[in-house]
């Protein structure tokens, strides 16, 4: 593949994801725990991962990352989404590696994973025992969205022609 075709298709992507992110932004979760998203710009991860490599994925997530927290966040935000975005990435991929794992399996570990993360940063900023009771909801709600967005992925892996 050409280096102009790498770049046009790496900022399709990226591209992509940040809209995604954008467009859950306008859409609150009517949930009484702040913070809770479904994660629709990790879909574009998902089929980045399993479509190219970790490290196209890595570079997408990071960017994405920057551009979010400059466009729409602060310094904390971009803290927060990178601790979760580098913990599962790196999650996701290592199970990926094990055959025996689905891509509705390997989604669920990076969604629960996501959440630890930026529940590592939130305890490092606040204390841990000030938020520990928050890591059952943590938990549940990245195990819910990761299945969905591997439900979504596979789908999706499905039609997108090689």
């Amino acid at each position: 593949m050409n280096r102009i075709r790498q770049i046009s298709e790496f900022s399709i992507y990226t591209a992509l994801a940040f809209i995604f992110g954008y467009i859950e932004n306008l859409i609150p979760l009517p949930v009484p725990f702040p913070g809770m998203k479904i994660g629709f710009a990790n879909l574009v991860l998902m089929i980045v991962l399993y479509k190219k490599n970790f490290r196209y994925a890595f570079g997408i997530s990071m960017l994405r990352n920057l551009l979010n927290a400059i466009t729409f966040g602060s310094l904390f935000s971009l803290l927060y989404s990178l601790a979760g975005s580098i913990l599962s990435l790196f999650a996701m991929a290592g199970m990926k590696k094990i055959r025996s794992f689905s891509i509705v399996s390997v989604s669920a570990f990076g969604g629960i994973v996501h959440n630890m993360g930026q529940l590592i940063v939130a305890a490092c900023l606040v204390g841990f025992s000030s938020i520990i009771w928050y890591m059952p909801i943590l938990y549940f709600c990245g195990l819910i969205t990761g299945i969905l967005i591997g439900t979504i992925s596979a789908q999706c892996l499905e039609r997108i022609p090689s």
